[in-house]
Formats: C-alpha cells, structure tokens, sequence
C-alpha cells in the first residue's frame, strides 16, 4: 500500500469577479502558504466555494483570519505513491470492501507518481483511516 494521511481541505467562498482567483493564489504566494491541492468551481450551481488541501492546516487557519476568508473546514485523505497502472482501481475496491461510502475523490498522476484524495461521509472518517492503516 502507499502512504497515506489524513487532510484538512479548507473551503473559501470567492467573489464571482475577474481576477479573484489570481489575487487569491497571490495572497498564498506572499504569505508562503503552500497548498497541496486546489480546485473548484467559482460559478453555478455547484460553486459552493473554491477548495484548498494547504500543506500546513494551521498556517492557512492563521492566513485566512488575517484576510477575512470565509471558510470552512473538511478532513479528507491523501494516498500517494510511485505510480502503477490500476491504483485508483485498487484503492476503491478496497474501500468499498468496507462498505465506506466516498463522496469525492480526486486522483493526479504527475513525475510517475500518483495521488488520490478522498472525501468520505462525516461517519466514515474513523473506518477509513482503520481500513487504510491495516492495508
């Protein structure tokens, strides 16, 4: 099995204008905050916010307090390892052995490695980390 580990993805609600997302990503730049993962929509009906997996929760809790981001807060798990064809597949089907229910997930492949980020419902967050651990 890869290595894995739990997350926090933050998600911050951002004007619909021109520009909010580059003066966003410019924020982060300045204060040094580095992000694992960002994505989301910023418009329509599943625009509920844009999301950010910084690499240090508390560093982007502190940054968001000193730029007046509305947000809130979600766990969620990273797998990653040296990619190998059928990884996504592997990792699913072992999560759904347990019955855990996923409400998202992200896979990326970049530099022959590989990563998954999953999000599960709130009651399945200590099963998944039990089922990943004894993987």
């Amino acid at each position: 099995m890869a290595h894995w580990q739990q997350l926090t993805e933050f998600i911050v609600r951002l004007p619909h204008r021109a520009g909010e997302l580059a003066r966003l990503a410019a924020q982060l730049r300045a204060a040094n905050v580095e992000f694992i993962s960002c994505f989301g929509p910023t418009e329509g009906k599943s625009a509920d916010g844009f999301h950010i997996v910084p690499e240090d929760p508390e560093q982007f809790r502190d940054f968001a307090s000193k730029n007046g981001l509305g947000m809130w807060e979600e766990p969620c798990f990273q797998i990653t390892g040296r990619y190998r064809g059928g990884d996504l597949v592997g990792a699913l089907d072992m999560i759904a052995r347990d019955g855990i229910n996923i409400q998202f997930v992200n896979a990326y492949r970049a530099d022959g490695k590989s990563g998954i980020l999953i999000w599960v419902d709130d009651n399945d967050i200590d099963r998944l980390a039990k089922v990943l651990s004894a993987a």
